[in-house]
C-alpha cells in the first residue's frame, strides 16, 4: 500500500467517524481541493483531543450538581424565609405520559419553599391515561390547577389559557416533561424581591429516567445581540403576571420558537432583568424523533421573532437563516470608510501577507481609504499590492497617535500574521461595528491548529482576562456553539478589532498599557457607558507564529496596572462564573464552588 493509499483510507475512516460540526466540510475542502494531509492530520488530531477532553470531563458534571443540592439545614432555612410574592407555573399539556406528569408533580411538591401553584391547562388530550393523571393531581394538592380545554390551541395558546388561571404575582414557563430543582422556587422568589421583571436560570439536561443529569447550560446575563442570535435565556425563564398580560401573552405565530420570541419582546420591556446563575430545570432527553421538517418551523419562527424585534426597535436590518439560525444584515451606511491600523511588525510591513489578506476579502474592501503602519518602514508605492494602491499610506508612533490621523469612520485594528479564513470577516465586522449600541467588535482567533486563542476575552480571573473558548476547536462541537453566533463579550483583541473613531479617541483608547490588557481595559470603559462589545462569525483570523494574543502562559507586566484601575474581581457578565478560569476553556471548574449571586440589569428610567 502506498502513500496516498495509506492517506486516503485514514480520510475515509475519518468521514466515516465525524461526528463534528464541519469536519466533512474540512476534509473535503482540503483533500479534494489541496490535498494538503499534513494541516488536515493536524486540524483532526486537534478535534480529537478536545473530544477526548470533554469525554473525561462531563461525566463529572453529574456529580457536580448533586453536590449542590442544599442539604437539610439549608432547605430548613430557604422553607422559612417569607416571601411577598408567589410564583405560577403555567404548563400546558397534550397527551403527555403519565410518568412524566407525576415527576414533574413531585418536583413541584418536593420544593423547598411552598410560595408556588401550577396551573394545568390541557388541549383536549386523546389519552385517557393523562386525562387520568391530571384530574388526580386537583385531589392530590391544592396547589395544582388543572382545567380541560375543549380543543387543542398548540402550546402558546394553551399557555395563555394557563396564563388565565393564574392567581399569583409571578409566572414562570414549564414544559409539561422536564423537571424542576428543589430549589427553583426558593431563588425565582429571592430575583422577584430584588425588583426582577424578567427573571431565567442556567439549566442542564436530564436522562428519561431523571436520574442522570449533563450537558449543563451555563449562561450569560442579558446579552441583547446574543439574545437575538438565539434564545438562550430558555428554561426556566418567567416574569411578573402583569408583563406577561401586557404582552398579550405568547404568540401563536411563533409556535417552535415562542420562548424566543417571549423573551425578545419582554426584555423590550423589563426595567430589570435577572439571570439566576443555579441549574433550576431540566430538560428530558427522550427518545423521539425531530424531523427535520419540524427543525426548520421551528427556525423560520424564530426568524420571525428576531424579525419582529429589529422592526419594532428600528435597528437598520432584515433577518434570514443561515445553517438554521437567524442572522440579522444589518445595513451599513453608505458613506462608512475604514482605516486599517496595522501592528505587530518589526519595523516593516510584510506586503506578501498583506496581498494575502486583500485576496480573502470581499467587496467591502473598496470602503478601506488609509492604512496606518506603526512602524517606521513605509512600503515602496510601486511594490503595493494593486488592491492597496488607492489608500494614503502613513505611520504612527502609538495607536493614539494613528487615531488622531485617521481618515475614515471606522478604525480596524490588525496585527500582521492574521489570516482570515473567510472572504466575509470584514463584513460581518463591519455591519456590527456600525451599530450605535457597539464598541468593540472582533471575531476568532486560532492558531495552526485551528485551536481557539481567544473569541473574546472573559475578567475576573488570575491574569486579568482569558481568551474564551482557549484551546477548543473552531471546527469542533465547542461549547453550545456559541462561537457560530454573535455573542456579547466583555472585551475582544486589539489583534482583530473594528471600534468607531469617535468612540475610540472618547475612551482614550488603549490607554498605556503595552499589552492586549489595553484592549480589555477599553470594553470594560465602554461597558461603564452603557455599550456593549461583541465576537462575530466567519470573522476567524490564523496566526501563525508569535501573537500579542493573550494566554495563560504570558504574565502581562500591565497586570498591577489592570489591577489597580479595575481591582482584582472586575465585574464578568457574559462568562459563567462556574467556568474555569486559568485557561477559558468554557468547561465547568469541577473544584470551585463559589458563592454565586444573582446578577440584575436594570434600566432605571428607559
Amino acid at each position: 500500500m502506498n502513500s496516498f493509499q495509506r492517506r486516503w483510507n485514514m480520510l475515509k475512516v475519518a468521514w466515516r467517524e465525524e461526528k463534528f460540526y464541519g469536519l466533512k466540510k474540512l476534509m473535503v475542502r482540503h483533500f479534494m481541493l489541496t490535498g494538503d494531509f499534513r494541516t488536515l492530520r493536524r486540524m483532526y488530531a486537534s478535534i480529537r483531543r478536545m473530544e477526548e477532553r470533554h469525554a473525561q470531563t462531563d461525566p463529572l458534571y453529574h456529580e457536580w450538581f448533586m453536590e449542590s443540592i442544599p442539604g437539610e439545614d439549608e432547605c430548613a432555612l430557604q422553607a422559612r424565609r417569607a416571601f411577598s410574592h408567589r410564583v405560577s407555573f403555567l404548563i400546558p399539556t397534550f397527551n403527555t405520559r403519565p410518568d412524566l406528569l407525576r415527576a414533574l408533580a413531585e418536583s413541584l411538591r418536593q420544593q423547598t419553599c411552598d410560595a408556588w401553584e401550577a396551573c394545568f391547562y390541557d388541549g383536549n388530550s386523546t389519552n385517557e391515561e393523562t386525562r387520568a393523571v391530571l384530574g388526580e393531581l386537583s385531589g392530590l394538592d391544592s396547589r395544582f390547577h388543572v382545567l380541560f380545554g375543549r380543543e387543542n390551541l398548540g402550546i402558546s395558546g394553551n399557555t395563555n389559557k394557563a396564563l388565565m388561571m393564574a392567581q399569583t404575582d409571578i409566572v414562570a414557563l414549564c414544559d409539561h416533561d422536564d423537571l424542576l430543582a428543589r430549589d427553583a422556587v426558593y431563588w425565582i422568589l429571592d430575583a422577584c424581591e430584588n425588583g426582577a421583571e424578567l427573571f431565567y436560570s442556567d439549566e442542564d439536561k436530564c436522562t428519561e429516567e431523571g436520574d442522570h443529569f449533563f450537558d449543563p447550560h451555563l449562561k450569560a446575563d442579558f446579552a441583547p445581540d446574543a439574545l437575538r442570535s438565539g434564545n438562550y435565556m430558555c428554561h426556566v425563564m418567567g416574569m411578573t403576571t402583569a408583563l406577561l398580560r401586557s404582552l398579550g401573552g405568547l404568540r401563536s405565530e411563533c409556535d417552535g420558537s415562542q420562548d424566543h420570541d417571549l423573551a425578545l419582546r419582554a426584555s423590550e420591556k423589563a426595567k430589570c432583568i435577572a439571570h439566576i446563575p443555579r441549574v433550576l430545570y431540566h430538560w428530558r432527553m427522550l427518545h423521539t424523533s425531530f424531523s427535520h421538517a419540524a427543525e426548520e418551523r421551528c427556525a423560520n419562527a424564530a426568524a420571525r421573532a428576531v424579525q419582529g424585534q429589529v422592526e419594532r426597535l428600528q435597528l437598520g436590518g432584515s433577518v434570514s437563516l443561515n445553517l438554521l439560525q437567524p442572522e440579522i444584515e444589518y445595513r451599513i451606511p453608505e458613506d462608512t470608510r475604514v482605516t486599517l491600523i496595522l501592528h505587530g511588525m518589526d519595523h516593516q510591513l510584510n506586503l506578501h501577507w498583506l496581498k494575502t489578506v486583500l485576496d480573502k476579502t470581499g467587496l467591502d474592501l473598496e470602503r478601506i481609504q488609509d492604512c496606518i503602519l506603526l512602524c517606521d518602514a513605509m512600503p515602496a508605492k510601486k511594490r503595493i499590492p494593486a488592491k492597496a494602491q488607492g489608500w494614503t499610506f502613513r505611520s504612527a508612533k502609538n495607536t493614539m497617535e494613528a487615531a488622531h490621523m485617521a481618515q475614515g469612520q471606522v478604525l480596524l485594528f490588525l496585527e500582521q500574521g492574521m489570516r482570515p479564513l473567510e472572504d466575509v470577516w470584514l463584513h460581518r465586522m463591519l455591519m456590527m461595528a456600525t451599530r450605535p449600541w457597539i464598541a468593540e467588535v472582533g471575531g476568532g482567533i486560532v492558531d495552526r491548529n485551528t485551536e481557539y486563542l481567544a473569541c473574546g476575552y472573559a475578567v475576573d480571573v488570575p491574569h486579568g482576562a482569558v481568551g474564551c473558548f482557549y484551546g477548543e476547536n473552531c471546527k469542533g462541537h465547542t461549547f453550545q456553539l456559541y462561537d457560530r453566533l454573535v455573542r456579547d463579550v466583555t472585551a475582544v483583541s486589539m489583534c482583530h478589532m473594528m471600534i468607531r473613531r469617535e468612540l475610540f479617541l472618547k475612551l482614550e483608547g488603549f490607554g498605556t498599557y503595552h499589552s492586549d490588557l489595553g484592549s480589555v481595559a477599553l470594553g470594560l470603559h465602554a461597558m461603564q457607558h452603557g455599550l456593549y462589545n461583541v465576537t462575530v462569525p466567519h470573522s476567524i483570523m490564523r496566526t501563525q507564529g508569535h501573537t500579542q494574543v493573550l494566554s495563560p502562559q504570558i504574565a502581562s507586566g500591565d497586570l498591577p496596572q489592570f489591577i489597580e484601575e479595575f481591582g482584582t474581581h472586575p465585574v464578568e457578565h457574559f462568562s459563567s462564573p462556574h467556568f474555569e478560569k486559568e485557561k477559558g476553556s468554557m468547561t465547568v471548574d469541577l473544584n470551585r464552588h463559589s458563592d454565586v449571586r444573582t446578577v440584575y440589569t436594570r434600566f432605571d428610567g428607559m
